[in-house]
């Protein structure tokens, strides 16, 4: 099947710097007397531009849906493990936008529902199921910003959930049956942490085990317990590059190129309490030693991105599913050449 290529609105990620600069200072001369300052166009002089990978895009479909009370947001892609060239996707359908500042418009409970979809080859919708919280009295109800992965032809899924009993947001993962449920088992690290709030790991094929990255510097490789419902520490890297300490888990790691690759996300605080996500690859050999990093590159200019989907096609594309502004849900393939141009090997 041929896919026709969607380049609208690609002419948004094309921008020249020198205009954009001269349009801020036509806008900001002729409003001398307008204080700025919490605005876009008051912070975006501030903010770093970083480059956008969707200038190299081969492939671009807007996968949103939403009515007046909820939008689709993040999202989870990965090859079908039993229906060649057929994708599945998780949306993570969510109650509130933000806008352009990266604030949100809901003042009440968040409220996060799933929906499950089987896309074509040209990720086309053929399939669908909502999955609705079983408990809508919780502080916040459903399970956020799920991941899912393939691991021997059999699904799983990783999340944050808000846990009632304990009053925190923990991660919550389990096996996954399609045309089933999600049943949340929450997962309680073994070793020391001091963070009150799980987030972010991340799932990869470690040689043939299933493991978890939980933080990356220094660098923990660890493993899930599904049976007493616990994560161990199988291996701490140190020495990582500086960097790193600032990086939190995005993406599952996926193979290409007999290796390993992440995307990882970075919050950059721009002021006060506005912050900017930017992104970076991360790739390692099968015995995850680190080969390279990129240097940090967003989707949309968008204060707000989050990515969480990554899957390598047969032809060695990648597929990555991005969110903006916690309000949308968009798709872009990449070439295999194109992405591993952008490592930075060590």
């Amino acid at each position: 099947m041929t896919c026709k290529y969607n380049i609208i609105g690609m002419l948004l990620y094309n921008s020249n710097k020198n205009q954009i600069n001269d349009l801020m200072s036509s806008i900001l001369s002729s409003n001398s007397n307008k204080d700025y300052s919490n605005t876009v166009v008051g912070i975006l002089p501030k903010i770093e531009k970083k480059e956008s990978i969707m200038r190299k895009c081969l492939f671009y479909k807007n996968l949103s849906f939403n009515n007046k009370i909820f939008n689709s947001s993040s999202s989870s892609i990965i090859s079908h493990p039993n229906i060649k060239g057929k994708f599945i996707i998780n949306y993570r359908i969510v109650n509130y936008a933000l806008n352009s500042m990266g604030q949100s418009n809901n003042s009440r409970k968040v409220i996060s529902l799933n929906k499950i979809s089987i896309l074509d080859t040209c990720f086309n919708e053929i399939y669908c199921k909502y999955l609705r919280p079983s408990n809508y009295n919780a502080k916040y109800v459903g399970i956020e910003d799920i991941r899912l992965f393939n691991f021997n032809n059999e699904l799983y899924f990783i999340g944050s959930y808000y846990n009632s009993n304990s009053k925190r947001i923990q991660i919550v993962s389990n096996k996954f049956i399609l045309g089933g449920n999600y049943n949340p088992l929450f997962i309680r690290p073994t070793f020391k942490t001091n963070l009150k709030t799980e987030k972010n790991w991340v799932f990869f094929n470690n040689n043939g085990n299933l493991h978890i990255i939980y933080k990356w510097s220094p660098l923990y490789i660890c493993k899930i317990d599904y049976d007493n419902k616990e994560l161990n520490l199988v291996k701490s890297v140190s020495n990582m590059p500086t960097i790193f300490n600032n990086f939190r888990g995005s993406s599952n790691g996926v193979e290409y190129d007999n290796k390993i690759w992440f995307i990882v996300h970075q919050n950059i605080n721009i002021t006060g309490d506005i912050n900017m996500y930017v992104h970076n690859w991360v790739v390692f050999d099968k015995n995850m030693k680190l080969l390279g990093y990129s240097d940090s590159f967003n989707f949309e200019n968008k204060l707000v991105e989050y990515c969480i989907g990554l899957e390598v096609r047969i032809n060695g594309n990648f597929v990555i599913t991005y969110s903006t502004l916690d309000s949308t849900s968009k798709l872009g393939v990449f070439s295999g050449e194109y992405v591993n141009s952008m490592i930075n090997n060590i």
